[in-house]
């Protein structure tokens, strides 16, 4: 299977193949966990507020698939109120996520939507967080409709990426220059709120709701971690649907699918 984007984890110190393409394959399995559990700084800060964003979405939700889960972490964020199953195609995150977070509630598996065995369906949520922006629009499409042909009449997709009608691409280029990512030949699917809006509706989800979160909370964590989830509770509405710099799209899949 050829690795053409790195679901679920940064595209942080690859190398590109003979093709041109990164291989996401290289990074070491859990590279990104380890920054969340650190919890402290921007970016782990950074993670901590998404990923709190999206179990907000899955409230009243039980049967949960996450399509690009990279190093399981979202998953093991939940309690067993969820059953969840992660699928990634970097085996190295899946290796991690089995180790650190697989439970009877909990599994993992190194398969594309597409490639999941037909008894994994009739989810009532799916999450693709961070992944769409790494895919080619004919990869993307087939993602997110293998992802949908899971989810049971009435289930919920819940998808998360940069925002490029605000100030990432400037937080994108700061992030080159300064850290040890690259993500400007990694985003090669860029979206802004119109945009995300009409792929999910074209897909055939019903109430779809798109709008950007997450601003100037992450980078007050500098200052203090406690500082930055207090800032984050002021931006909600208005403040952040302005000036957001990652999307959070939702829909339900019909009952007639």
């Amino acid at each position: 299977m050829v690795r053409t984007f790195a679901p679920g984890v940064s595209p942080a110190l690859i190398d590109a193949g003979a093709d041109g393409r990164f291989d996401y394959g290289t990074i070491p399995g859990g590279y990104y966990d380890a920054i969340y559990q650190r919890c402290r700084g921007i970016q782990s800060k950074w993670h901590h507020l998404k990923f709190t964003r999206v179990v907000e979405e899955m409230e009243g939700r039980h049967c949960h698939l996450d399509v690009g889960c990279g190093p399981g972490t979202l998953i093991g964020l939940l309690n067993d109120r969820f059953v969840s199953t992660g699928i990634d195609i970097c085996d190295a995150e899946i290796d991690y996520a089995r180790r650190v977070y697989a439970s009877e509630s909990k599994r993992f598996a190194a398969v594309s939507a597409r490639a999941l065995s037909d008894e994994c369906r009739d989810y009532d949520v799916a999450t693709v967080v961070e992944v769409v922006e790494h895919l080619a629009p004919a990869e993307l499409d087939d993602v997110l409709r293998a992802t949908i042909e899971r989810l049971r009449p009435g289930g919920k997709l819940v998808v998360t990426t940069p925002n490029f009608r605000s100030a990432w691409p400037l937080v994108q280029i700061l992030v080159n220059r300064f850290g040890e990512l690259n993500y400007t030949p990694q985003h090669i699917n860029r979206f802004e709120p119109r945009r995300l809006r009409q792929l999910l509706q074209e897909l055939g989800l019903e109430d779809v709701r798109v709008h950007p979160f997450l601003a100037l909370a992450p980078f007050t964590a500098a200052l203090g971690w406690r500082l930055a989830d207090k800032l984050v509770r002021f931006e909600r509405g208005w403040f952040e649907r302005r000036v957001g710099l990652l999307l959070l799209g939702t829909g339900i899949k019909p009952q007639d699918h």
